[in-house]
């Protein structure tokens, strides 16, 4: 059977992108199921910085699969591909932190002997992501810093500004500690497997993939690996697939100029007419017709 035929949604975060846009910094405590959040695969312009506070499940970021356990702590960069998901948790309290790039870029101009770039730092501990378990204490002191984050965002008074700096400069020292401690995360022999499965459909997503090439490349049986990446990641290999295509997708009609077959090829979905009628159908636009929306957003927003 191939994989990649059966259309479903999409979405590129708007809610975060606005929020980033207004002020480039936002910070929210929630506690409310991530099935009722954010059910798809998504990317959005800044970084964000996760900490969970109680519950368990995983989380699809870039190229990696993370096990979500209280005192996990991910940082994931700007237009990187993710998806969290919580399992059966009826509530699942988490901080989640975005801040704009350009934020941190300016902080650089600031630090000038020093020649401090978070983003440079960030990106040679790893291109997409970190992520950390904390140990009792260590949770303890990033959700004071969380919440005083939170708190100074919401109240903003006079000199709220120089709080959030100060909370953000504390966030990104303590993360920045953590390399020299032991932070082992959580993961459990079934999350190596479905990791290892995400992994290779990322580097083969613009190959036809079949579930027959998988079964012969790992050691699951067909229904097994069905049951196991459903149960570890909230969703099913196809459509993981297709997300992760379309967000590919859409990412090259934004940012490029080239054909719309060649994107199409680009992102693996092969039969053109195919790839046309999943993205009128979960856009409401065809292809072209998303490209020309993106460079007038582009436009009003420059």
């Amino acid at each position: 059977m191939r994989m990649g035929n059966e259309p479903i949604n999409f979405a590129i975060d708007d809610y975060t992108n606005h929020f980033l846009a207004a002020y480039p910094v936002h910070c929210e405590y929630r506690t409310i199921p991530l099935g009722q959040e954010q059910q798809l695969l998504h990317s959005h312009n800044g970084y964000e910085i996760y900490l969970v506070l109680q519950g368990t499940g995983t989380y699809i970021v870039g190229d990696r699969l993370y096990p979500l356990h209280a005192g996990s702590l991910t940082i994931i960069h700007p237009n990187v591909i993710h998806r969290p998901f919580h399992g059966h948790c009826k509530e699942f309290p988490r901080y989640v932190l975005s801040i704009d790039q350009s934020y941190l870029d300016q902080l650089h101009t600031i630090c000038k002997l020093s020649d401090l770039s978070i983003p440079r730092l960030l990106a040679e501990l790893h291109p997409d992501s970190s992520h950390y378990f904390l140990s009792t204490q260590q949770l303890d002191r990033v959700q004071t810093i969380f919440a005083e984050l939170t708190n100074c965002l919401t109240v903003r008074d006079r000199s709220y500004e120089l709080a959030v700096l100060k909370h953000i400069a504390d966030l990104f020292l303590f993360s920045f500690g953590l390399q020299n401690e032991n932070t082992t995360t959580l993961t459990t022999g079934d999350q190596y497997l479905v990791g290892d499965v995400l992994s290779y459909l990322i580097a083969h997503y613009q190959e036809p993939l079949h579930i027959e090439d998988l079964v012969q490349r790992f050691p699951v049986s067909r229904s097994q690996l069905f049951t196991l990446f459903k149960e570890t990641t909230g969703t099913t290999i196809k459509q993981f697939l297709i997300e992760y295509r379309l967000n590919k997708a859409k990412r090259l009609l934004m940012e490029t100029d080239i054909a719309i077959s060649e994107v199409s090829a680009a992102v693996g979905f092969g039969d053109m007419s195919h790839f046309f009628h999943v993205f009128k159908k979960e856009t409401g636009l065809t292809p072209k017709q998303y490209r020309v929306e993106a460079f007038r957003r582009n436009i009003k927003s420059n």
